[in-house]
């Protein structure tokens, strides 16, 4: 990280060529901050979002640019003139540190290539994005690729899974415990004070659409979550099992998958989903240029034979509605899939779609029990 005076750097592209793209600025903002690279399938952005919580109650300025906040919803790493002007803005406002997720896209296209990292973290391998690499060995292939090349530090599982986390802390579920993991590590490769570590983390909260709950005064819970692959939705709905079984309830599940997207995946979350849950809705995510229902019914290929608690409804509003009125006192319903998203892609154009929002609006008209004996699944 270099020490100029943000006055006399010069961040502006200097040309329009695919070429220049990479290599198009006189000093790249990066130079300037310290730069944390977070690649991985899963836990990106909680664990940016961990990083830069501690790094803010340590009295740092970071940015955590990613999922959330990219500009871009078909892009969690922006193109690279997006990722100049968020540098350079924070460098402008005083920043320090920038956290960024780096997916496996963003990699292949070239989109991070002129970022100069102070430290690159891998959070975990796992099929996705099969739509784009082709095979699994590709997808890998680059995410290994984007770890081995440059002198920043890195940080691969098999080292911050060691890491000790003798504290307690807020986020539920093993996965999480990685997340903390893979964000105590690079902190403390960073030399940020242990107490100020563990006092962050120990409070935190997850990162808004991860294991978020709607509370309207109900007697059952009710949680969003972004997870959108195979391994996401196992990881969840083990955890959730678990929470529901010591609250003597069930865990009652509504996701889809994704159209324009790895296919493969959808099957196998059928078939988790069906494993671990005692109640099913299978509905729509983004279904984009794909017929909605064409997915639903790839999805309810990989339910398992023996499971029969399950429905199909198309309209996620209506979905959402439907499961929040099967839910009993002590239950734990979880709304996977889109977590922080507002908006649905459909094949007539995207539409306004929270699933905070409709979670909420159900809660208030909850049926009551009479009621519920007649709502019939669409």
């Amino acid at each position: 990280m270099n020490t100029l005076l943000n006055s006399e750097l010069s961040y502006l592209p200097q040309g329009n060529s695919a070429d220049a793209r990479v290599q198009a600025f006189k000093r790249h903002p990066s130079e300037d901050l310290y730069v944390i690279g977070i690649t991985g399938t899963n836990g990106k952005t909680t664990v940016a979002h961990l990083i830069g919580k501690v790094l803010e109650r340590s009295g740092y300025k970071p940015f955590v640019l990613g999922t959330l906040n990219s500009g871009n919803k078909d892009l969690s790493t922006p193109e690279p003139d997006d990722i100049v002007r968020f540098m350079a803005e924070h460098l402008e406002n005083g920043g320090t540190h920038f956290i960024m997720e780096v997916t496996s896209e963003g990699i292949d296209q070239c989109r991070i290539a002129a970022v100069d990292f102070n430290v690159k973290l891998l959070t975990n391998i796992t099929p996705d994005h099969l739509d784009y690499h082709k095979t699994f060995d590709n997808y890998k292939q680059v995410k290994l690729g984007f770890m081995a090349e440059g002198g920043a530090h890195k940080v691969y599982p098999d080292e911050f899974k060691q890491a000790d986390i003798s504290f307690p802390c807020k986020l539920l579920g093993a996965f999480n415990h990685l997340n903390i993991q893979a964000a105590a590590s690079v902190l403390r490769y960073m030399r940020i004070p242990e107490r100020r570590i563990r006092a962050a983390l120990s409070s935190c909260t997850g990162p808004k659409g991860r294991l978020e709950q709607v509370e309207q005064g109900q007697e059952f819970i009710v949680l969003i979550d972004y997870a959108h692959t195979s391994d996401a939705l196992k990881n969840v709905l083990g955890t959730l099992k678990d929470l529901a079984s010591s609250r003597g309830g069930r865990l009652l599940v509504l996701f889809g998958c994704g159209g324009n997207r790895d296919s493969i995946k959808r099957p196998r979350m059928g078939k988790i989903a069906s494993e671990i849950a005692d109640f099913v809705v299978i509905t729509d995510d983004n279904p984009r240029n794909e017929d909605g229902r064409k997915i639903m019914a790839e999805i309810e290929l990989g339910i398992v034979p023996s499971f029969n608690n399950y429905s199909l409804i198309q309209d996620r509003s209506s979905a959402i509605k439907y499961i929040i009125n099967q839910a009993h006192a002590h239950d734990v319903v979880i709304l996977a899939g889109k977590g922080h998203e507002t908006y649905q892609v459909q094949q007539s154009g995207t539409i306004h779609f929270d699933d905070r929002e409709e979670a909420v609006s159900a809660l208030k008209n909850c049926l009551t029990h009479e009621e519920r004996l007649g709502l019939i699944s669409c």
